[in-house]
């Protein structure tokens, strides 16, 4: 990611207004994926907690929400892959401009 900044800031100093937009959107893809990792992590955690209690009390209903919890991290996992393509894409699109 630095590298990536590092190219933009280059871009930047040729043209600065046109760029502004670029980077304008890598600090946009940057919160979001720092914002998805932290949602995961959050998650992995609750996780954990909810199967520790599972494990304690082996009820329907403990289960019922280990199982909702490993669909949200599920959903966790997709939104954080698609961060990382928008910043891939991203790297790509500066790549072609410098």
């Amino acid at each position: 990611m630095k590298e990536l900044k590092a190219r933009i800031d280059v871009l930047m100093e040729r043209d600065p207004v046109r760029m502004q937009e670029l980077e304008r959107m890598f600090g946009m893809l940057k919160f979001e994926l720092l914002e998805a990792k932290k949602a995961v992590d959050l998650q992995e955690i609750t996780l954990a907690d909810v199967k520790g209690e599972w494990i304690k009390d082996n009820s329907e209903e403990k289960l019922v929400s280990m199982r909702e919890e490993e669909r949200n991290l599920k959903i966790g996992k997709l939104i954080y892959s698609a961060a990382v393509e928008k910043m891939d894409i991203m790297e790509r699109v500066v790549l072609l401009l410098s």
